[in-house]
């Protein structure tokens, strides 16, 4: 088997102290390596536009980070019988509800932790009022398909008469009660709770489109000045890929080309589209911007006449290489994930790995609140 098409040959071992768990201030303090033409360049983000010509396209992800984490009791018919308020005494410890996407027909995608099985009921508090969180399906990966909900009358749960009685959530307030509710998602590798403070850090200063489960985190590293030098300096682009929770699985397959990519939500608009497609030159912001160029370019699209919408599961390594974008900047990713592939799809794994390991031997820090790479 060719080294670039075995999983175990995108591995490197990294250094517990090089994973960053609080994001650098200010953010132009951040490391910055600079590979290009297989030279690299140590510098800082201070740095950035001084390596980028002006006769590129900058691609931004726009998508903003929902508290997608809630809690909530899981409901038995015993304290149903108890009394007719819901509260805390009477309930058993909180679960964890992992919220990933809207579906279709008032129905979502969430992860239970622990067991859960069909036509549990979960509930929480939402101004004022219970909001019941009931499992309708449950996919073969263990993912749960629900449904939120409110009851006029609770004694509709004892009579099981949820069909004539329950009042469903439309998507807009169930994003309003996960901001309400819910805590921002931080990757488990930083193995901490989330503060108000990661509410503004994990969050890019140009996201506007609510949907994602982790931030595209080469956004991160933006200020209000820098953001505003490429916008005044730089023709720019945004589209929006919605980042799933898919984007921390590792592959597990020993032939990397056997990997089953998640599938994530993807908006470019027409005139950003068109933007896209007629230049020469592009650097994406992140591998999720850098996905959903190279997604658009595969849609083969002649004519845009509208909106471009649908599902992402691009897979770019070694043996599915980009067709457009050549640049790229980006934050330094976990061994054996699809990230780590996409970059070794623009300059060759071993490259990557050269790369990664000087990044290493150069102290900088990893992952999504750490130092960054650009490819130009």
């Amino acid at each position: 088997m060719s080294k670039d098409l075995d999983l175990s040959s995108y591995d490197f071992t990294l250094p517990n102290d090089l994973i960053a768990t609080e994001p650098i201030k200010p953010k132009e303090n951040a490391k910055l390596l600079i590979y290009h033409n297989g030279k690299i360049t140590h510098t800082t983000f201070y740095e950035l536009f001084n390596y980028i010509p002006k006769d590129y396209l900058i691609v931004l992800n726009d998508t903003r980070v929902i508290n997608a984490r809630l809690f909530a009791n899981k409901l038995s018919l015993e304290s149903l019988h108890k009394t007719q308020i819901l509260n805390d005494s009477i309930l058993p410890t909180k679960r964890e509800i992992f919220y990933h996407k809207h579906l279709s027909n008032n129905l979502h995608l969430v992860q239970i932790k622990g067991k859960a099985k069909l036509h549990d009921i979960f509930t929480l508090q939402y101004n004022n009022t219970n909001v019941f969180i009931q499992v309708v399906d449950i996919k073969d990966d263990g993912y749960k398909i629900v449904s939120f909900f409110t009851l006029k009358d609770i004694s509709a749960l004892k009579q099981n008469l949820l069909q004539n009685h329950a009042e469903k959530l439309s998507q807009e307030k169930v994003l309003s009660l996960l901001q309400t509710c819910g805590n921002i998602p931080l990757p488990p590798y930083m193995k901490r709770e989330s503060t108000e403070k990661d509410s503004k850090d994990y969050q890019s200063i140009f996201a506007r489109n609510e949907g994602s489960v982790a931030a595209p985190t080469a956004s991160l590293h933006f200020s209000e000045s820098m953001f505003k030098y490429l916008k005044e300096n730089y023709n720019h682009a945004f589209v929006t890929l919605h980042v799933g929770a898919g984007t921390f699985k590792p592959i597990t397959c020993e032939n990397i080309l056997n990997h089953k990519i998640h599938t994530e939500s993807c908006i470019i608009a027409k005139k950003e589209a068109q933007k896209i497609l007629e230049s020469k030159k592009i650097l994406c912001v992140g591998t999720t911007a850098m996905r959903s160029v190279e997604w658009l370019i595969r849609e083969n699209v002649a004519q845009i006449e509208s909106d471009i919408m649908g599902e992402n599961a691009i897979f770019l390594n070694p043996f599915n290489p980009p067709k457009k974008v050549k640049a790229l900047l980006t934050n330094f990713h976990l061994p054996k994930s699809s990230l780590l592939m996409l970059v070794s799809s623009i300059i060759g794994r071993k490259e990557t790995l050269r790369i990664y390991e000087e990044a290493i031997a150069n102290k900088y820090r990893f992952y999504s609140y750490g130092d960054g790479m650009l490819i130009i």
